[in-house]
């Protein structure tokens, strides 16, 4: 038996929303990378938060790193 056609949406694409989730390897609590608490030193992100268990689940870049601003901010465990 062949599966029913999927209709697609003509709708433009929602832009306001991002599809970015971060996920914290201690507790599993996941959320879009704007509702996580993070310390900032001037524009630089230093580190980003677990709001729920208080891991530190992205570390910012060292300040000498050359390539830090071809770097796209991910999340370590």
């Amino acid at each position: 038996m062949n599966p029913s056609p999927r209709a697609f949406s003509t709708d433009p694409p929602d832009t306001t929303r991002r599809k970015t989730v971060l996920f914290c390897q201690t507790c599993g609590r996941a959320g879009d990378i704007g509702d996580w608490p993070t310390e900032m030193n001037g524009e630089r992100v230093e580190t980003i938060d677990c709001p729920d268990c208080g891991t530190t689940v992205w570390q910012g870049l060292d300040e000498d790193d050359e390539a830090a601003s071809n770097r796209v901010l991910t999340p370590t465990a």
